[in-house]
């Protein structure tokens, strides 16, 4: 398998990776007392980290000194095989919090799927603010509990069919998202098939059969809403 080099896209450009730079910070619910988090998040000492789409965060064997909070936009962990082929594991939306391991390096790439506001949040910190702040606590088991529950959904979902992974997919996004009239797709159609193992062209023709039935229908920019939700549910059973 091969590395993808910090700083590059997967065609290889230069970019300035990760511009540092202040932002208004959207803290997740379970933060619960904003001031709380306002001084652990001094304790840190850091800023978000902006980075264009499809930079690299982290590459696959990177030392895990760090977590992540998503605070705009997407983020994915991924593997790319020295044959080129490239399978997504997951995707992480603002609130997400990613990288909690006890391994030495980072088993997966983590990679920009749109233009994104990362915060970095080093591990040992983070610990210890965690045993002082109990919401804190909670929302690292909380975030931990979540990530193993997607990991087992996302193995389960690789054995069905086409229509079953992307009616559970768009489901599942619907609901991460708040349950939009307007599903928003915030990650390309590429993105969607490395994800659930399909080749491009098995996705459109799914989606397009999904709009031609009534279930979904398409807006231009990669929105799309989902007409008939009990037929997405009968899908995916």
């Amino acid at each position: 398998m091969s590395k993808l080099d910090p700083g590059k896209t997967h065609a290889g450009r230069e970019h300035n990776h990760h511009i540092p730079m202040i932002a208004p910070l959207i803290y997740p619910a379970a933060f619960g007392d904003e001031q709380t988090v306002k001084r652990a998040l001094w304790a840190l000492r850091r800023s978000p980290i902006h980075y264009y789409r499809d930079n690299v965060i982290v590459c696959e064997g990177d030392p895990a000194d760090f977590m992540f909070l998503v605070v705009s936009g997407t983020v994915r962990t991924c593997r790319t095989f020295q044959t080129g082929s490239r399978s997504i594991i997951a995707f992480y939306l603002p609130g997400d919090l990613l990288g909690w391991t006890n391994d030495l390096r980072h088993s997966l790439s983590v990679e920009a799927a749109t233009d994104t506001m990362v915060l970095f949040l080093k591990h040992r910190t983070l610990q210890s603010i965690a045993f002082r702040e109990s919401r804190i606590a909670s929302f690292l088991q909380a975030a931990t509990t979540d990530e193993l529950r997607r990991t087992q959904e996302h193995v389960l979902l690789m054995s069905r069919d086409a229509k079953h992974q992307v009616a559970a997919f768009l489901t599942d996004l619907w609901v991460r998202l708040g349950k939009p009239k307007c599903l928003d797709l915030p990650m390309s159609h590429q993105d969607i098939a490395d994800h659930l193992g399909l080749t491009i062209e098995t996705l459109s023709r799914t989606i397009t059969w999904m709009e031609q039935s009534g279930i979904i229908a398409r807006a231009p920019n990669r929105r799309l809403f989902l007409r008939n939700r009990p037929a997405l549910m009968h899908m995916m059973n």
